[in-house]
């Protein structure tokens, strides 16, 4: 039930707070899970009926660049993208966190770029992909897609100091050596 709770390092944590914690990731997996799924039909079909269908690595192609964004949307909350660390580490407290707000800002305007550049190419698209019934535009949405649900998570993280209740910590019990090893 999305009303009931749960544990999280000892901590009660609704259904809904996980679940809108991690929606890149829920929704990247279940891309990931059609992406495996079409391409083991496609090669069954190929393999042992030899009648192959046209559109499975299309789509693959497509929903794979929807992952990666949904991925990296992932990765940045967990602040596992690159990061200046090790100069932010020698600063003192002060200086560091104006640091954290300066790169903050520097990757915000990168995203913001790649957003507008995404949304132009996106906006400009009309050609369909050869075997689906769709644009290309759905593909280049993804550009500002990133920029937009990067740029929250980041906010979210260092602006408003959000500690995202992240799923691995509710699959794995804490202490558990698969919990340790991910930390």
């Amino acid at each position: 039930m999305i009303g009931s709770s749960i544990h999280s390092h000892g901590a009660r944590v609704s259904w809904g707070r996980i679940l809108a914690d991690n929606a890149e990731e829920l929704v990247a997996m279940l891309l990931l899970c059609i992406i495996g799924a079409v391409m083991v039909a496609q090669v069954f079909l190929r393999t042992l009926l030899g009648s192959p269908l046209s559109w499975p690595e299309e789509l693959s192609q497509f929903l794979f660049v929807w992952c990666s964004v949904l991925g990296a949307t992932g990765a940045a909350k967990r602040l596992a993208l690159v990061r200046l660390g090790a100069v932010a580490d020698s600063l003192p407290l002060g200086l560091r966190k104006g640091f954290d707000y300066l790169v903050l800002l520097l990757v915000l305007a990168v995203l913001a770029v790649l957003g507008w550049y995404g949304w132009s190419l996106m906006s400009r698209t009309s050609f369909s992909f050869a075997t689906l019934p769709f644009t290309w535009a759905w593909a280049y949405a993804a550009a500002p897609a990133l920029a937009v649900l990067m740029g929250l998570r980041l906010i979210q993280l260092q602006v408003f100091k959000r500690r995202f209740v992240f799923i691995e910590t509710v699959i794995v019990p804490p202490g558990t050596p698969e919990q340790e090893t991910s930390a």
